[in-house]
């Protein structure tokens, strides 16, 4: 048996928003309170939320296989230090601080950028 481990090489995030922390988490607590888990991530100073696109049609299956992979959106906010949840009233949005090697990289890109655009 062949077993090949292929981490995407490409990301593409189509729509990317700036939250303030707490809009942040009552957007987590609107998500949450229409039925949807959702949990957070952080991770190099950011929070964030990203909808992957799935892999449902031949075309993006094919990015994959290339890949590249597709984000439809991301929603983030500046969170310097980590905490395992944000809370809204009753609602506890939980944090995750992510082990993930993307994930990680995105979260790195997107404070750059945002400190690219507050020095502006």
């Amino acid at each position: 048996m062949k077993i090949k481990y292929k981490p995407a090489e490409e990301l593409v995030i189509l729509e990317m928003v700036e939250y303030s922390l707490q809009k942040i988490a009552e957007t987590g607590a609107l998500i949450q309170n229409s039925g949807h888990a959702i949990i957070l991530n952080w991770a190099n100073g950011i929070v964030f939320h990203h909808s992957p696109l799935p892999f449902n049609s031949k075309e993006l299956l094919k990015e994959r296989k290339e890949g590249r992979i597709y984000w439809a959106s991301v929603i983030y906010a500046p969170m310097p230090e980590y905490k395992e949840k944000l809370s809204v009233g009753p609602r506890d949005i939980p944090v995750v601080e992510t082990p993930n090697p993307l994930l990680i990289t995105a979260a790195s890109w997107i404070k750059e950028r945002m400190e690219k655009t507050s020095s502006s």
